[in-house]
């Protein structure tokens, strides 16, 4: 019987935690959903706010740009991190996080014909900490909630030239889910036992992805299509110290997604791109239960000054971005909080210095931002990082002496 109100107690106030929004951890946003998507920290990808569907810089090529690869002379291996700090105000508590988003890696390996692009990229990512005191008629406890969410993928996709204006990607991606969530009720007086459960998720499938630029010059047009990922796997519940434990298979499924991207350069030394995106992480469902909005959309603007009227930015590229689009986190479902609708903004800016006598690059971004509730003025979250990304260039040929 105590073991049972102890499990009733933890499932109480789970729900009250969630539907509070009392929370702690990295985000408040990540309280509901499987966490937010991700930009890639490869080359100026997240300096440019992600409007990169048209862009052919091979520094920059990742899952949002594939056909950038093609433009590779040498192999490229790319590494970057991005070191995000949020300030949230919620409900008048006024709590500050930090956290380092897992580094994206890129291979670009050319060959006479095509390139391959292969690497690890997270997708999505979310961590949340709730925690309360509370009492039942002669017990005190103290609980707590933890959920970490992480999608990485590994792509293996072929880029080409068709033309000199005309590329074209198609490949395959691999894609692996990771969620554990853990409730913990620790009570102060020995009546009850303390309880401990612990859920993990653990899926993994595979989706296709087909790309293109059109390059006309002064004018690119960049598109992208991705069927939704089809995952299975498992789900593992343990208890303590009751000793339970179960586990059952899982489907976890998404809508199809495609990107749009429209690059121009009116004048020689500006390049202006604008994106619309729609996640391949829209419309998460999980064993048929939906766990986010039907779909997850961004726009994105990027801008980047590469003349010498200012300073030598051919060598040193200005870049600026920016990006919109909503959170997960929808109300109307039983909530007790009408957050409304939530919206994500982000400004970035940054640059990329050559390094090794051009044998690679250092890309830098600087990003700010708010994550805001439309109904809620008291449910709001300043965000501000940095992002860094080098690429090593190398022709990986021997030296011929003669």
């Amino acid at each position: 019987m105590k073991h049972l109100v102890a499990k009733v107690l933890a499932a109480v106030l789970f729900m009250t935690l969630i539907l509070a929004a009392s929370a702690g951890g990295d985000s408040i946003f990540d309280s509901k959903g499987m966490g937010k998507d991700v930009l890639p920290a490869v080359g100026a990808t997240r300096a440019l706010g992600g409007a990169v569907a048209a862009n052919l810089d091979p520094l920059s090529a990742s899952l949002l740009n594939p056909c950038a690869a093609s433009r590779a002379k040498h192999v490229i291996l790319t590494a970057g991190f991005a070191h995000m700090g949020t300030r949230t105000v919620n409900l008048g508590q006024d709590k500050v996080t930090v956290t380092t988003l897992f580094p994206s890696l890129a291979v670009v390996v050319p060959t006479k014909r095509f390139a391959l692009l292969t690497g690890l990229f997270e997708e999505r990512e979310g961590r949340v900490t709730l925690a309360d005191t509370a009492s039942i008629p002669g017990s005190i406890y103290d609980a707590s909630y933890k959920r970490e969410t992480s999608i990485h993928s590994v792509p293996i996709i072929v880029s080409a030239p068709v033309n000199r204006r005309l590329f074209l990607s198609a490949g395959i991606l691999f894609s692996f889910c990771d969620m554990r969530e853990e409730t913990v009720i620790d009570f102060r007086s020995a009546e009850y036992d303390d309880t401990d459960d612990v859920m993990d998720t653990f899926a993994a499938g595979e989706s296709f992805i087909g790309a293109f630029v059109l390059d006309l010059g002064r004018l690119r047009l960049g598109g992208q299509f991705r069927t939704g990922p089809g995952m299975s796997g498992s789900l593992e519940r343990r208890n303590s110290p009751i000793g339970l434990w179960s586990t059952e298979d899982i489907s976890i499924s998404s809508k199809n997604a495609f990107r749009l991207g429209l690059a121009a350069e009116p004048v020689p030394w500006v390049t202006i791109e604008g994106n619309y995106d729609r996640s391949p992480w829209s419309g998460i469902r999980l064993g048929g239960k939906a766990l986010n909005s039907d779909k997850t959309e961004r726009w994105s603007l990027g801008m980047q000054y590469h003349g010498d009227y200012i300073w030598q930015a051919s060598k040193f590229p200005l870049n600026l971005g920016y990006h919109r689009g909503p959170l997960d986190w929808q109300s109307g479902r039983g909530d007790k909080i009408d957050t409304g609708k939530l919206t994500e903004e982000v400004f970035s800016f940054g640059t990329s210095i050559p390094i090794g006598q051009d044998r690679a690059s250092l890309g830098f971004a600087l990003e700010f931002g708010t994550r805001k509730a439309e109904a809620r003025s008291d449910l709001e979250e300043k965000i501000y990082g940095v992002s860094l990304s080098i690429s090593a260039v190398e022709a990986w040929r021997r030296e011929i002496r003669r």
